[in-house]
């Protein structure tokens, strides 16, 4: 190791063969999409770039060690994905946070490395970090402490994505559209990501339906996430343009979409779920007291009046809504109608515990509740367990070491305690999970689609069957 440069940084950088978690999180909740360029700050080999490039998305980056020649310049999206945590100078950690946040011009990730992820036995102190045996330098963050320097820079408060990972936005519209489409619990479709189907040659002239089948899919799949008909400002270009090489009108197209991709009953159902989205996502809006709740994007505008008339209205039902967070017997029977439905699983202690793919399946009260501890904390690992303990006012996310073990252990734990509003996370938590009582094995679209069938249809996804040391 060079005396005069202790700390090799460029030694951090891994190879990826799929994008990184802040990366996949921008994409799944929509801040990422076609259309939107990406500037990756700190980009290591530039395996998040070449990964959004092959979808389409408009994507540069620069890095110290492996392309300091590519210029910095901005973009609707800056990513600042585990810099900070590697670099030793506070100084010119706090320099690299402003700098990204400079080039911004809609949002910024930024994630870092958190307490008790990793255990530190054996390592090097070494300023407010460690020294490993490679020669890189870790800081490991706490979240609250990351929270607060993300505030104190930026002088704008951050939203928890997951554990370490933060977003900010530069308009209240769009931070309000993050967190409902979080709320909501549903991903961005994955179809804008596969290469188009060659149209097949026909002798006879089709139907409309049929010449305008990918269009018909993608105005279904617009109405299912908003449990109504879109607008013209709200179908993407290609879209219109394809209805319109067709001259198919989007009043036909959207009946066309009734008689066949979306029956009445599935739009009946996605009515029913967005109507209980909103509701969550206001009584959190409420509770977490958020500055940007008066400010909803033109899109949730039109989602409050085709599912209750007006803000005032959704407001006021949002209230009623929150009354059930302090009735226990409202808690507690939502408990058991989810370990009932096979939803969750109650412990020795009535503590509800739950594979954490399976959230947005829960009654909407305890959607609630997840809710507030994404808010203070980010998103639990997908691959990990949730525990919720309405007596302590609590939840845990339990990340697993081995998902497909018989018998999986966690080794660590992020507490979040919703009476006091702390974030806690160690790595001294073990627990025993059986799995020899797995219900079922659904796959992530039967999830997806079983989550919304919660509100107002049978639940059949299975969830792993849990007990505690």
């Amino acid at each position: 190791m060079n005396a005069a440069q202790p700390v090799q940084r460029h030694r951090t950088a891994m190879v990826r063969h799929s994008l990184s978690q802040p990366m996949s999180l921008m994409v799944q909740h929509g801040v990422i999409h076609p259309g939107v360029s990406v500037f990756d700050y700190g980009c290591g080999q530039g395996d998040d770039l070449r990964a959004l490039a092959t979808a389409g998305i408009s994507a540069a980056g620069w890095d110290p060690h492996f392309c300091p020649e590519q210029s910095r310049h901005a973009a609707d999206v800056v990513n600042l994905g585990f810099v900070l945590n590697v670099i030793e100078d506070d100084t010119e950690r706090r320099e690299a946070l402003v700098t990204a946040w400079s080039l911004a011009t809609r949002a910024l990730a930024i994630s870092t490395m958190i307490v008790g992820q990793v255990p530190t036995e054996g390592l090097k102190p070494y300023r407010d970090g460690y020294l490993t045996s490679r020669g890189t330098f870790q800081k490991y963050f706490s979240v609250p402490e990351l929270r607060t320097l993300i505030s104190d820079a930026l002088g704008r408060a951050p939203v928890s994505a997951a554990p370490g990972i933060f977003f900010v936005f530069r308009a209240s519209e769009d931070e309000e559209e993050f967190l409902l489409r979080r709320r909501i619990g549903r991903r961005s479709s994955t179809l804008a990501y596969r290469a188009p189907r060659p149209r097949r040659e026909a002798q006879l002239q089709p139907a409309a339906s049929e010449r305008v089948a990918e269009a018909l899919a993608h105005l279904a799949e617009l109405t299912q996430l908003r449990g109504r008909t879109p607008v013209v400002e709200e179908v993407p270009a290609d879209v219109l343009e394809q209805l319109a090489s067709e001259r198919v009108s989007l009043s036909r197209a959207l009946d066309l979409m009734m008689d066949g991709p979306l029956s009445q009953a599935a739009f009946d159902t996605a009515a029913a779920a967005m109507r209980e989205d909103l509701l969550v996502h206001y009584a959190l809006a409420r509770i977490n007291r958020s500055s940007t709740a008066d400010r909803p994007s033109p899109a949730m505008v039109r989602d409050v009046r085709a599912h209750f008339g007006s803000q005032r209205e959704v407001m006021a039902a949002a209230m009623d809504y929150l009354m059930a967070l302090a009735d226990e017997q409202k808690v507690g029977g939502a408990m058991l109608e989810a370990a009932a439905s096979g939803v969750a699983a109650r412990d020795q202690k009535g503590r509800l515990l739950l594979d954490a793919r399976a959230s947005e399946a829960l009654p909407g009260v305890l959607r609630v509740y997840l809710g507030c501890a994404t808010y203070l904390a980010g998103e639990p690992d997908p691959d990990g367990l949730i525990r919720i303990d309405s007596q302590q006012r609590s939840v845990t996310y339990l990340p697993l070491d081995d998902r497909k073990a018989a018998f999986p252990s966690s080794s660590s734990a992020t507490v979040v305690d919703l009476k006091r509003q702390t974030v806690r996370a160690h790595d001294t938590r073990r627990m025993l999970i059986a799995r020899s009582q797995v219900l079922g094995k659904a796959t992530r679209a039967q999830r997806e689609a079983e989550a919304t069938l919660r509100r107002g249809r049978e639940l059949g996804e299975a969830v792993l069957m849990i007990r505690t040391d």
